[in-house]
């Protein structure tokens, strides 16, 4: 985004806060004060107040919701990296006779199943001779074709079993502390933007490297479906974990309102509700709280900065923020 429509996009919004209509009110008597020449209320406390916003306007200012999630993660480190072209269980496909490959069922990049055939032989007494995988997986070199003459010394295939793929990944200096062998991760794709793949960490690098201070990491990754392939490009997130249970929200639902940290909690399609949460861990993504607060809530995610502001109109403007 340039400059200019940054500063149109913040000038939006502001105009959206002043002009959209939101009705804000205490849920208990003893959380404002009247007074001033038009009546406003003075918030002493913002933790318990409610916003009642039409769904209307929800949909204009892009307002979406969420489920506080409970999770063992205490912090995720997020690292990007790369598939290796080798994989854990390759197998090399051999003749068990000498002859020449008549028939091939299957070829470069074919799904095959354990025992399934791959081609057939004739050898020197014109008997069929069959070439069957060893393992189940995908065929990853193929050395010769229909026509070609084959013996029991050279292989004729390489199969791969890409259910279990090798990726490695770089940590920067800041967080080596933290890695340690058997550390689950969250593994992404560009390609599967949606999907989440786990891995773990099976090895971790001794030295550090000395032009961009980073150690090396390798994870093995599950692949059941075989969606990803070697040398793909990969982002994860090294998950550290405590065995205690923690409340986690997107970090942009958690705002700062009189000093105290609030998230949106919705009590009703249009009713939102702040309350007071306590910060245990941040990231730029995912923040661990706690407070009055349980796992399976619904609290607001993306919108919750314009509901904020809303809420400080009043002390802003001086007025009411239903617009009296």
């Amino acid at each position: 985004m340039t400059n200019s429509n940054s500063i149109f996009h913040i000038f939006f919004l502001t105009m959206l806060i002043v002009v959209l209509p939101m009705s804000l009110h205490a849920k208990d008597g003893d959380k404002h004060e009247e007074g001033g020449e038009h009546g406003q209320e003075e918030v002493e406390d913002y933790s318990g107040v409610s916003l009642e916003i039409p769904q209307k306007t929800q949909d204009l200012i892009g307002l979406k919701t969420t489920k506080v999630e409970s999770s063992s993660v205490l912090e995720k480190i997020a690292v990007t990296g790369r598939i290796s072209q080798n994989t854990d269980e390759t197998m090399e496909v051999f003749s068990s006779q000498d002859g020449v490959i008549k028939e091939c069922a299957l070829s470069f990049g074919s799904a095959v199943s354990k025992d399934e055939v791959i081609c057939i032989v004739e050898n020197s007494a014109q008997e069929q001779i069959e070439i069957r995988s060893p393992i189940a997986g995908v065929v990853m070199a193929e050395y010769a074709q229909v026509g070609d003459k084959v013996d029991t010394m050279a292989p004729s295939h390489t199969v791969a079993d890409l259910t279990k793929l090798y990726a490695n990944f770089d940590v920067y200096e800041k967080d080596m502390g933290k890695v340690k062998k058997g550390q689950r991760v969250l593994v992404y794709s560009s390609a599967y933007p949606e999907k989440v793949f786990e891995g773990k960490i099976v090895f971790v690098s001794p030295q550090v490297d000395e032009r961009s201070f980073t150690i090396k990491i390798g994870v093995q990754i599950e692949n059941p479906e075989v969606l990803l392939k070697p040398g793909m490009f990969l982002r994860a997130d090294i998950a550290l974990e405590d065995g205690q249970a923690h409340l986690s929200v997107p970090s942009d639902a958690v705002q700062n309102l009189a000093g105290k940290m609030m998230v949106f909690l919705q009590d009703e399609p249009e009713s939102f509700t702040a309350t007071e949460v306590i910060v245990k861990l941040a990231s730029r993504k995912q923040t661990v709280i706690e407070g009055d607060i349980k796992a399976g809530d619904t609290i607001v995610s993306d919108g919750a900065y314009i509901m904020k502001s809303k809420m400080m109109e009043s002390e802003i403007t001086g007025g009411c923020t239903d617009g009296h």
